[in-house]
């Protein structure tokens, strides 16, 4: 008997129609029928649940070849993804701090490809994040969004500062300013998401 068959017998066999089992797991009914026809598999979350509505042992569900392939090929995904997470996390900060190498220009020091690569690892660092959950309580986007401005506005005021952006808008044409304004923008703002990550987005939350 493989998971959809054990699903349903145990449904019916506790009495439970497929809305009151939907409404028990917070799902649609349609969900309930799909785990039940087999086009689709419930999470190890859902099957925990499934296992105290049905009083069985998540193990007695998964006692079926197929299944625990499914849900070994699940984990190892995850396990992937946790690794590249971590492995981009610590890329950001070494990144983050050769940023500075870019926007202060020591010694004319400079290259457009540690901006470039900044932004390549924190998207894909942000598109394996799993912590966003962690938002959805309002005073933690407020704290995160106010942080970030601050650190935006901070970065913004060391630039203007800076005695090579003071020379840079002094010596210039007019065309060239424009377009060095906008990089140093950029740069910015690559620079505060990137603390913005290091701080609020790092992948032990």
């Amino acid at each position: 008997m493989n998971l959809s068959e054990k699903l349903k017998y145990c449904r019916t066999d506790s009495n439970l129609t497929q809305a009151q089992v939907a409404d028990e797991l917070h799902v649609s009914r349609k969900t309930i029928s799909g785990w039940e026809n087999g086009h689709s598999f419930p999470d190890t979350t859902s099957l925990v649940l499934l296992s105290d509505v049905y009083h069985v042992t998540v193990d007695d569900l998964l006692r079926d070849d197929r299944l625990l392939k499914h849900y070994t090929k699940v984990n190892n995904a995850h396990l992937a993804s946790h690794k590249i997470c971590q492995f981009t996390y610590y890329a950001n900060i070494v990144l983050w701090l050769l940023s500075y190498v870019e926007l202060f220009r020591p010694a004319g020091m400079h290259s457009i490809l540690i901006p470039l690569l900044l932004l390549i690892n924190l998207v894909v660092y942000l598109t394996h994040f799993s912590g966003w959950y962690y938002f959805k309580k309002i005073g933690r986007l407020l704290k995160a969004t106010i942080c970030f401005i601050l650190i935006f506005m901070i970065h913004v005021v060391l630039d203007i500062i800076d005695a090579n952006f003071l020379d840079y808008m002094s010596h210039s044409e007019l065309h060239f300013l424009v377009g060095f304004i906008f990089g140093r923008f950029i740069l910015i703002m690559l620079i505060s998401i990137s603390i913005e990550t290091i701080v609020f987005f790092h992948p032990f939350i």
